[in-house]
């Protein structure tokens, strides 16, 4: 494994000098497989954050824990306490279960999901269907989205809150927010690498979510598909450790992902690692952003899911720019995450910091879908659980992943 890097600034100190470098990943041997991580825990902003990660290679394949520890945060719950998520995809029977002997106790259970779940025969839909609260959502366009209005718009996101559950020590806690990459299915959640985070006590992020699912369970609509708007505060949750912002936003407006990206200066101490299920053309803001941090001394590494007999899955444009620019790419099959992992200035001071939720590197992302993209605060001084998690698990795929050249696109 690479070492990690060592900071000697401290919260209280501005404008120190930077740590020394991080071990570089193009020194690690690619090919090895790792015992790969599957949870870390953390105090960010004074709350209790808990990071749980599928890494398939090294569960023989498939890998639970995420969604293990879902189902310990639902079967923690205590009867009169609440339960709210939001699910894309469903077809993992011990999620649904859960759910309903959650509701047979006596917790208030209430979801949504995408439209294309409501047809399924799947026995976990068939159990979603016997709670007294859910919805499946559709619009007139025939879309599966919420709030979003497209035909090709989906309920994107992966979210739940919990007004009380245990923390993993057993320990019950008020406003629990659990968000992440995974979807309840096989194929894009025990299968493929993913990544969620639980935050404990955090009344404003759990408000701030529960807002959010007000708003797709009650499939309120906006004009242009504009749901996100910062001058309203409407799809904007700015809450300790984490500020949210919820997906869709009008074409032509600002990108979420790239207006959190921007607060740092880049410089050859910046570190900026990529972990993407894929990657379009429908976010040049994107693109031109991690050339930007490429152009002013970061070290930026990206790892994005393919196959050997299709490839990766980034048109050939946008990875000659990425690769022109240097940013090194390598392939792996099956990853799911979608987050930004960044080591770097902001203002006077050198932070370590995690960017994740749903949102992939795409227009409908964006434009289309509802998503959440959270920004966790940043983590400063000689320790950094919370980044080093995410580095760890960036390098489970990385590590094994196919480089990247343009002569071998699409890099199978």
């Amino acid at each position: 494994m690479p070492t990690l890097a060592v900071a000697f600034c401290t919260a209280l100190v501005t404008g120190c000098a930077p740590p020394p470098a991080e071990h570089e990943l193009d020194d690690v041997d690619v090919g090895v497989v790792q015992a790969g991580i599957r949870s870390a825990s953390a105090t960010i902003g004074g709350k209790l954050v808990w990071a749980h990660f599928n890494n398939p290679p090294a569960a023989g394949g498939r890998d639970y824990t995420i969604t293990d520890e879902l189902k310990r945060l639902i079967n923690t719950t205590p009867a009169g306490g609440t339960i709210r998520g939001a699910i894309h995809s469903l077809s993992i029977d011990g999620v649904a279960d859960a759910l309903l002997a959650a509701q047979t106790r006596g917790v208030t259970v209430s979801v949504v999901l995408d439209g294309k779940n409501a047809p399924s025969t799947d026995p976990a839909v068939a159990t979603i269907k016997r709670l007294t609260n859910h919805k499946f959502c559709t619009n007139s366009s025939g879309g599966g989205g919420c709030i979003g209005t497209s035909a090709a718009g989906n309920m994107h996101t992966k979210m739940f809150t919990f007004s009380q559950a245990q923390d993993p020590s057993g320990v019950l806690r008020p406003s629990v927010a659990w968000f992440g990459s995974a979807n309840l299915t096989y194929a894009s959640g025990t299968d493929a690498s993913n990544n969620a985070l639980t935050v404990y006590d955090a009344a404003t992020l759990y408000d701030g979510f529960n807002a959010n699912f007000s708003d797709m369970w009650n499939r309120r609509h906006y004009s242009g598909n504009d749901y996100y708007d910062s001058a309203s505060g409407r799809g904007y949750y700015q809450a300790n450790p984490a500020d949210a912002y919820a997906s869709p936003e009008g074409v032509g407006e600002t990108d979420t992902i790239v207006t959190r990206l921007n607060d740092v200066t880049p410089d050859a101490n910046c570190r900026l690692r990529i972990g993407m299920s894929f990657v379009t053309t429908g976010r040049p803001g994107l693109l031109d952003q991690v050339r930007r941090y490429k152009a002013g001394g970061c070290l930026v590494w990206m790892v994005v899911s393919g196959s050997s007999t299709d490839g990766i899955s980034i048109p050939q444009s946008v990875y000659n720019s990425l690769l022109d620019a240097g940013v090194a790419i390598r392939r792996h099959d099956k990853v799911h995450d979608k987050f930004f992992l960044v080591y770097g200035k902001y203002g006077s001071q050198y932070l370590y910091r995690v960017y994740t939720g749903s949102q992939n590197w795409s227009q409908d992302a964006l434009n289309e879908n509802e998503e959440i993209f959270v920004k966790m605060a940043g983590e400063s001084g000689a320790t950094h659980p919370l980044y080093d998690a995410f580095y760890s698990h960036f390098n489970d795929s990385y590590n094994t992943g196919v480089t990247c050249t343009k002569s071998n696109y699409p890099c199978r």
